[in-house]
């Protein structure tokens, strides 16, 4: 594809978003204002009319959740495993050094900070966004793509395929990028004033898209980049677009996940669903406010020629013409708000607002109806919980899978996974001539979410093996169990509740262990069976000693 025709795309899918600014603007104002936000410039006076605390609680709190029970830092929250039919002790001892490697590399990085913001944009606007790369100078690169600064497009699949995003430079920022040759006249005459160089803006976009003349696939470090399955330009975003780069990714560098799915690209956000109740929230809010000021401020009656003789303060005289005495005046008027209705009413709204957000599944559970719960019920009620925000868990985790693909690739060309502990099996690059492909690992998550998504499994599994136990109990028939690979099953357990790989022993070592165990139970047969023979040989002797020492009987 030529230029004009790349640029015409970009600009067409970045309109996209155009029809969702109101929304994120409405979200940004109501939810969580920022001085200099991306959608709305916020003043004081918007700040306190506007912004709903509850709501703000809500949305901070869903977002640390994600990261502590989806991708805890310093957790083992996924796992690599292999993808094939067959895995042997070679794979294994090879994904389990890949997966030290990824979790080294990911802490290294600034990873963790940007999925924060990442989470925090997806729960707010429905959608989040983030891109993956690899440093000049080493090492993984992570930066989060705010909200009303890109649009994509989805395959027939629904997998993202193309993405454009518009962001700001510095004149230097642009030099540094992509050097001064490469920038049109306008950026490198600003680079050339050093007033300018590093105060004055412009603005570029990225564009990713499928490489319609890709053939040679993603395992080969020294591709082309118009050999890539994705084409990279970026333009100078004003008068024609103007390229000031072309490269290419072995995979697809953005991650785009959204809430809750919607009828159009982007995702539905929780504070949507509660627009009504985030307005009631504010509006009690305000009346509440009015209330609490006229009940330490009230209104005042007050005759005409009082005016200018009447002091509220403390103890102040406020002196009365007899004339006017009777009519008890000054006096309060319009100070019987309900106070308490007030409060019923937004803690109806707060309710709702919080559970948009999921906030009892966040929060601890220790009492319920004036009782203290026992630790299993607190366990049930946490997992209970946990589970009414499994649909965006799955929706996060299959967009997801795709980021990891591009980190998984990006660690194993720059050959990040080589070590003499850990020798790569043949079958993790797929050739078939110049297409060399890196085949990509199964992933499991482990952590707090997939853990209580996956329980259902686990407690059907083990309810199988406590009714199986007690019908072997009643019966002593044994042989119910032969058809049961009770080894597998206590491995299966271990693996789904995320126990560290290191305590499950490899395959290699459970075959020397079970070899060894037969052997020692042959030997004691053996050893039994001679004993017993023994034992048999010496009672024939005794009886046969007994039967020649007793006294011969005599008949007549």
């Amino acid at each position: 594809m030529d230029d004009k025709t790349l640029a015409r795309m970009a600009r067409s899918i970045l309109d996209e978003k155009n029809s969702m600014q109101g929304i994120w603007d409405w979200l940004s104002r109501k939810i969580k204002p920022r001085k200099n936000d991306i959608l709305h410039q916020v003043n004081a006076a918007e700040f306190q009319r506007e912004y709903c605390t509850t709501a703000a609680e809500a949305l901070r709190l869903l977002t640390n959740g994600f990261m502590s029970h989806v991708m805890p830092s310093g957790e083992t929250w996924f796992q690599f495993s292999h993808g094939g039919p067959v895995r042997t002790e070679k794979h294994a001892i090879w994904y389990q050094n890949a997966n030290d490697v990824t979790y080294r590399a990911l802490a290294t990085s600034r990873f963790y900070a940007v999925m924060h913001e990442f989470h925090d944009d997806r729960n707010l606007f429905g959608t989040g966004c983030a891109y993956c790369d690899w440093k000049k100078e080493g090492g993984l690169l992570f930066k989060n793509v705010p909200i009303g600064t890109y649009g994509f497009q989805r395959d027939y699949e629904g997998t993202v395929n193309a993405l454009a995003r518009e962001f700001r430079y510095t004149a230097a920022q642009a030099v540094q990028a992509w050097g001064l040759d490469a920038l049109p006249e306008v950026v490198r005459r600003a680079y050339e004033r050093e007033q300018d160089r590093y105060t004055r803006e412009f603005t570029f976009c990225h564009f990713v898209v499928e490489n319609d003349r890709y053939s040679k696939g993603n395992g080969r470090a020294d591709m082309r980049p118009e050999e890539m399955p994705y084409l990279s330009v970026y333009f100078y975003a004003n008068g024609h677009w103007p390229v000031v780069q072309r490269g290419g990714y072995e995979e697809f560098p953005y991650l785009v996940s959204v809430y809750e799915e919607w009828e159009g690209l982007w995702g539905y956000p929780p504070g949507l669903q509660v627009l009504n109740e985030i307005g009631s929230s504010l509006l009690a809010e305000r009346h509440l406010d009015e209330l609490g000021a006229l009940a330490v401020y009230p209104r005042l009656f007050a005759d005409a020629e009082q005016v200018g003789d009447i002091d509220p303060r403390a103890g102040g005289v406020t002196v009365v013409d007899r004339n006017v005495a009777g009519l008890n005046l000054p006096r309060e008027w319009g100070t019987s708000g309900r106070y308490d209705v007030g409060l019923e009413r937004l803690e109806r709204a707060d309710k709702k607002i919080q559970a948009a957000f999921h906030t009892q599944f966040l929060l601890a559970v220790s009492s319920v109806e004036g009782r203290e719960l026992t630790a299993t019920e607190v366990v049930a009620r946490q997992r209970e919980q946990v589970l009414g925000i499994s649909g965006t868990f799955k929706l996060f985790a299959s967009d997801f899978d795709v980021f990891l693909a591009r980190i998984f690739g990006l660690l194993f060309r720059h050959g990040k996974y080589n070590t003499k502990k850990a020798t790569q099996p043949h079958d993790l690059l797929v050739t078939d001539g110049d297409h060399i492909q890196i085949a990509r690992p199964d992933v499991q998550y482990l952590g707090v979410v997939a853990q209580s998504v996956a329980l259902a499994q686990q407690q059907n599994l083990q309810g199988a093996l406590r009714s199986a136990a007690e019908w072997v109990q009643v019966t002593g028939d044994a042989t119910a169990l032969d058809g049961v690979d009770s080894a597998e099953a206590v491995k299966w357990l271990f693996t789904s509740q995320g126990a560290p790989s290191s305590v499950l022993r490899p395959a290699r070592e459970v075959e020397r262990i079970r070899k060894e165990r037969t052997a020692v139970q042959e030997r004691q047969a053996a050893l039994e069976s001679m004993q017993a023979a023994a034992a048999g040989g010496q009672a024939m002797k005794s009886m046969a000693d007994a039967e020649a020492a007793a006294p011969k009987q005599v008949f007549y």
